[in-house]
């Protein structure tokens, strides 16, 4: 059985040659990261910003580079989008991604209702973080990637993309410590942080089903 990896390759190698079909499986096989990138970010033209990533993605399907992950250089594309949507959404003053925060910038709570106290802190507390550092957390927690794929999204070396992790995983613990109710409530969040994040994973991006178009 061939990895995700070569398994991709294959895939955009026929759909380069013409096999739309091809094209289709790798939607299909990255839709559902896609919307979770979107998700915990934004209220609603979530649908919009999805087809946006993806119309961009057959545009560039020739531009991927060698040895990049397609499921990152798909995410990078996101990025973008959503970088480009904020911008046209807050029109009064410049949008940092390395400053602000998807909670200032559209505040209120997330979209995503966790079913556990754990949960919910776990999302508020992404939300307060800066934009990278928040995308960088989800690509860690929720898609798996490694230093070197995340590096591909945020288009950073990869050392770059390591240390960010690290400070934004010491930032998500105290922000969490600022918002928690209770010691206890934090403490189980922080112990159990995998398994919170592994059960919202679950509950995000059921996609599977849309057509490519």
């Amino acid at each position: 059985m061939p990895g995700d990896w070569e398994l991709d390759a294959g895939l955009l190698e026929a759909w380069r040659g013409g096999d739309d079909r091809a094209g289709e499986r790798l939607f299909n096989r990255h839709a559902d990261a896609v919307a979770r990138f979107f998700e915990n970010k934004l209220p609603e033209g979530v649908d919009d910003l999805i087809q946006s990533t993806f119309l961009r993605m057959i545009e560039g399907r020739e531009r991927i580079r060698e040895g990049v992950a397609f499921r990152a250089f798909v995410l990078g594309i996101a990025r973008n989008v959503l970088r480009e949507h904020l911008r046209g959404l807050i029109r009064d003053r410049q949008v940092n991604p390395h400053v602000d925060s998807m909670a200032t910038l559209l505040p209120g709570p997330s979209t995503i209702a966790g079913d556990r106290q754990e949960q919910r802190l776990l999302l508020e507390a992404l939300r307060r973080l800066s934009i990278d550092d928040q995308v960088i957390l989800e690509l860690f927690y929720w898609e798996g990637l490694k230093g070197v794929e995340i590096a591909a999204v945020m288009d950073i070396p990869a050392s770059t993309a390591r240390s960010r992790l690290e400070r934004a995983r010491e930032q998500l613990g105290k922000t969490m410590a600022a918002i928690a109710a209770s010691p206890d409530l934090l403490r189980s969040t922080l112990e159990g942080l995998d398994g919170w994040a592994a059960r919202l994973r679950g509950r995000l991006g059921p996609l599977l089903d849309r057509p490519l178009s």
